[in-house]
């Protein structure tokens, strides 16, 4: 219900604390209008220990923050201790809207509103279902069954892409009406063309006439970095003026040095870890490259594209909604070094149509990606959610 000074009251549940949802968290508890909105944020320290900086910021802000401990991996004991606490948490504090984020927040989240009577409309935001993600195909089924049961608990799916939403009404996980589309959005004003490639090339110690491929992201199996290491070497049999950067930090690097080290890429491909000047290194591209093995709305991907880089992608849902092959983008085959290679030198080597595709991608992403557009749209809903709840 509105809290004293009339506000919409909106509970977010996040255990996903790290990527593109621990962005979405801080860019809507930052962005939307305090005037008109009172949000709390229920998260986890479990999945990153550094998430305690943004709840500072969050705080700061005037966003009170529940830790909650959850886990990403299926565990009854703490996944049962996890549904007390935060039914317990929704019996004393009604709200107007609970929104969960990603699948185990998403879960626990709309049943603890749910078993709590909490009068909340039950929102939900998958960031990818899980049943799209690598795993075999009983578990996968399990995971479909569940989103569907927890469906009939939802009040609105809010999906960051019409392939998403596509997902879901096509696997009956939610009725059409049920389901929306808030399209991620990135700050334009800091992702933009800055004319600095040449200086971040020598800060970075690049070859300044090697063509740059990169991309950027976290180091875990999702966002397949090993399938670029691979294609490299593909790429250099016909372009050997080619130098490749990944910028990210996470659990794989130990690996994915080593993969680069056996193929002999050595100063070819270079790991950088994580940056706070992601920015700076996108000007520097000739091409981003996104191998994701799965995706919600990808906000590397929409980043490069706003910055005005040509971009690869891997032919998958999330990533499929903003490169059109032709139009704004190059599309590849999902898991398949070859085929990524391929488009990665068409890419290169066609810099005419390269060069017209960013542009047509930057237009979309300035058009369709901002951040204002998606706060507002989601404001939109917000509002529309709490004037259609019977009184």
């Amino acid at each position: 219900m509105p809290d004293a000074d009339g506000r919409i009251t909106v509970a977010h549940v996040l255990e996903a604390t790290a990527g593109g949802t621990r962005q979405y968290l801080l860019d809507v508890c930052l962005g939307l209008p305090a005037e008109r909105f009172a949000q709390t944020a229920i998260v986890s320290l479990e999945r990153d220990p550094e998430f305690a900086h943004d709840v500072e910021a969050l705080e700061a802000a005037g966003v009170p923050v529940v830790v909650v401990p959850m886990v990403r991996q299926v565990c009854l004991r703490r996944d049962l201790r996890a549904l007390r606490e935060l039914r317990g948490f929704f019996r004393d504090h009604p709200f107007d809207i609970i929104h969960a984020h990603s699948s185990k927040a998403g879960m626990l989240g709309r049943v603890a509103a749910w078993q709590a009577h909490n009068p909340a409309a039950r929102v939900y935001s998958p960031h990818a279902f899980a049943f799209t993600m690598a795993m075999g195909r009983p578990r996968r089924s399990l995971f479909r069954v569940l989103e569907r049961l927890a469906g009939r608990i939802t009040d609105l799916l809010v999906c960051t892409c019409e392939s998403e939403r596509e997902l879901a009404v096509r696997h009956r996980i939610v009725p059409p009406w049920k389901a929306a589309v808030v399209r991620t959005g990135v700050d334009l004003r800091v992702f933009r063309p800055r004319g600095e490639g040449h200086r971040v090339r020598a800060e970075l110690d690049l070859p300044e006439r090697h063509r740059l491929v990169g991309t950027v992201g976290a180091l875990v199996e999702q966002k397949a970095h090993d399938l670029l290491i691979d294609a490299a070497p593909l790429v250099l049999e016909q372009m050997p003026h080619t130098s490749f950067v990944i910028v990210g930090s996470g659990p794989l690097e130990d690996e994915l040095r080593a993969r680069a080290s056996a193929l002999g890429l050595g100063r070819r491909m270079v790991l950088l870890g994580r940056r706070d000047d992601v920015p700076r290194i996108l000007d520097a591209l000739d091409l981003f490259v996104m191998p994701s093995r799965w995706e919600g709305m990808p906000y590397a991907l929409i980043e490069a594209m706003a910055v005005g880089v040509p971009v690869v992608g891997s032919a998958i849902p999330g990533i499929v909604d903003v490169i059109t092959p032709g139009h704004t983008g190059w599309l590849a085959q999902p898991d398949s070094p070859a085929d990524l290679a391929r488009a990665i030198v068409a890419a290169l080597d066609e810099e005419g149509m390269s060069a017209s595709m960013a542009q047509a991608g930057r237009d979309l992403v300035m058009r369709e990606h901002s951040s204002e557009r998606m706060l507002s749209t989601l404001a939109a809903l917000y509002q529309r959610l709490v004037e259609d709840r019977p009184a």
